[in-house]
């Protein structure tokens, strides 16, 4: 990035204009005290460098502690602010894994149905395969398996072309990440809902947990919005932002959700309650088998003890972290258009919050 660009954020961080306050879905907003405010921009400064951008935010029991925005949206002079929507990359995860969840819930599936049930066509190695194991990347699938995420075919073809090869490891007994079997459980969600990966989100995830800004790539509201950041990296095109790039069976289910801190927030607080997971739904959404991974989420012990669940994500443009502790009922959320390291953003930040709380 152009030096001018970067000074030009470093002055609108330091007057505190980058961000406007927001407050998490009808929630007012506390006032942050300046002390707290303090250690986490010094925690922000330390983790990624004075010329960090994107969007942090810190709540505590659903109230936000400290958002604020940082450098620009368009790397121009439209500044990140609370309320900025970037793409979450592989955090669309949960989003994948809760609707599996949920339909499970709803009686429409189970998790140990193999893939032969959904999927007729499947090679015969594949009636080994359960959902839970894709749900837990224990499927056995080869991890080079995939498609470009510009790849244009049918949701059909493409499970036929990814489920023709032979199962590179035994079901349940070896993790290796696989973005290929999240694309799988959203071929899933159709074929059980009889309608689009997309449409059944909206309605029986985004809608009940109020989701106001959340989309997916290519939707068209969110490629409209004045709050969008733009996608900046090394092959991309000028038009190319969180919301107007690739999205298809070479993406669906693995990443392509867009989202705001405030949103993300409001999602945490859903999953809190019942609105979207009942609480048995919720104990295998957080019951890790191999690698601590649980349903779309990290699990490991908490700073004060009990769990912590999270997911990163990274794609070109952008990269985040979502951590969430569930006893002490925190959330630190780490948004950002540029190439720092939001894993080590979050740390540093947490440990100050948790300094100053």
């Amino acid at each position: 990035m152009h030096r001018a660009i970067r000074l030009a954020a470093l002055a609108l961080l330091a007057t505190g204009i980058a961000a406007r306050d927001v407050a998490a879905k009808g929630d007012k907003l506390p006032k942050t005290d300046p002390k707290l405010a303090a250690a986490i921009e010094a925690a922000i400064r330390k983790a990624g460098g004075d010329d960090f951008w994107g969007t942090v935010l810190v709540a505590s029991k659903g109230q936000v502690a400290y958002v604020q925005g940082f450098g620009f949206a368009d790397y121009e002079k439209k500044p990140n602010a609370a309320d900025t929507l970037f793409e979450i990359a592989s955090t669309s995860k949960q989003f994948t894994a809760t609707a599996i969840l949920r339909l499970e819930q709803q009686k429409k599936l189970k998790t140990t149905d193999t893939l032969d049930k959904f999927f007729p066509k499947a090679s015969k190695d594949k009636k080994k395969v359960t959902i839970d194991h894709l749900l837990h990347h224990t499927s056995g699938l080869d991890p080079k398996l995939g498609v470009p995420y510009d790849w244009g075919g049918a949701r059909d073809q493409y499970a036929e072309q990814m489920l023709a090869p032979a199962l590179v490891d035994v079901p349940g007994e070896k993790w290796s990440y696989s973005n290929v079997g999240y694309a799988l459980l959203a071929a899933i969600v159709e074929v059980v809902t009889s309608q689009s990966f997309e449409d059944y989100c909206r309605k029986e995830l985004f809608a009940p947990a109020g989701l106001e800004d959340t989309g997916f790539v290519k939707d068209r509201n969110l490629i409209k919005s004045g709050r969008i950041t733009k996608r900046k990296c090394d092959d991309g095109q000028p038009s190319w932002t969180a919301a107007d790039w690739h999205y298809g069976w070479g993406y669906r289910g693995m990443g392509g959700v867009v989202s705001t801190a405030p949103d993300l927030l409001a999602w945490d607080r859903a999953l809190r309650g019942t609105k979207v997971l009942g609480e048995a739904a919720k104990k295998k959404l957080y019951t890790p088998t191999l690698e601590k991974y649980a349903c779309g989420w990290i699990v490991d012990p908490g700073e004060r003890g009990g769990a912590k669940v999270s997911h990163s994500g990274s794609v070109r443009g952008y990269r985040m972290q979502f951590a969430r502790w569930l006893e002490d009922d925190l959330v630190v959320i780490v948004l950002t258009n540029d190439k720092e390291d939001p894993h080590a953003v979050e740390r540093e930040v947490t440990a100050a919050y948790l300094a100053n709380r």
